[in-house]
């Protein structure tokens, strides 16, 4: 609900926005360098209850996401995205007369060229759509009381379209996020010795791909 209404309120202020005349809207002009830095940040928390068992699952995600750009083209921006994201899973299993709980901590980094095109909708406000292509790499390692680990390594080569905001809050500094991302994948998992792959399209609209940061232009 709340991410239901977080659309419509920005929907809304768009729609304001674009009402200006284009003489109005802002551009970025061709030779302009852009730094910024994104991040996300997601909690989960899980309690359930059946037949005399219980599940605790808590989840805790944070990610850091810098990109540099260049403006080739008025609007039109090339760069270069990094980032690296934590992920801890704690799972507490009460199922008399046993207790098990088990933890995962995953390590993940990002490096993606992209190209974004901008769209001005009013003198500080801008729609972009951006396209990238990237590789994600990461490490997982999970433990069961203790004393069962095992490691997993992920290699996901992908493509995707990343729809996002910039509102510009001075001359040179904005206010960006981007919401949700379509993308294809391909992945491959080993994990203990075994090596799996897969493939195929996403739509990612939770909080994990909802990104909040800042951008300096000049």
């Amino acid at each position: 609900m709340k991410r239901v209404l977080f659309f419509a309120l920005l929907l809304g202020f768009a729609t304001l926005q674009a009402q200006n005349s284009d003489e109005d809207k802002r551009t970025i002009s061709k030779g302009t360098w852009n730094l910024g830095i994104e991040a996300n940040l997601s909690t989960y928390n899980a309690e359930s209850q059946n037949d005399g068992s219980s599940l605790d699952a808590d989840r805790f995600s944070v990610g850091f996401f810098p990109r540099m750009g260049y403006a080739f083209s008025e609007n039109l921006m090339v760069g270069l995205r990094t980032g690296y994201n934590r992920t801890k899973v704690e799972n507490d299993l009460a199922q008399q007369p046993n207790f098990n709980q088990s933890e995962s901590k995953t390590e993940a980094f990002t490096f993606a060229p992209y190209v974004r095109k901008y769209y001005g909708l009013g003198k500080n406000l801008l729609f972009y759509a951006q396209g990238e292509a990237g590789y994600v790499g990461s490490w997982s390692e999970n433990i069961t009381n203790q004393t069962n680990r095992s490691t997993t390594e992920s290699d996901q080569f992908y493509v995707a379209f990343r729809p996002g905001i910039t509102f510009f809050v001075s001359h040179k500094l904005a206010l960006e996020s981007s919401f949700g991302i379509l993308q294809y994948s391909s992945n491959k998992i080993e994990s203990n010795g075994a090596e799996t792959t897969s493939n195929g399209f996403d739509l990612g609209l939770d909080s994990s791909n909802i990104l909040f940061g800042l951008s300096y232009y000049f």
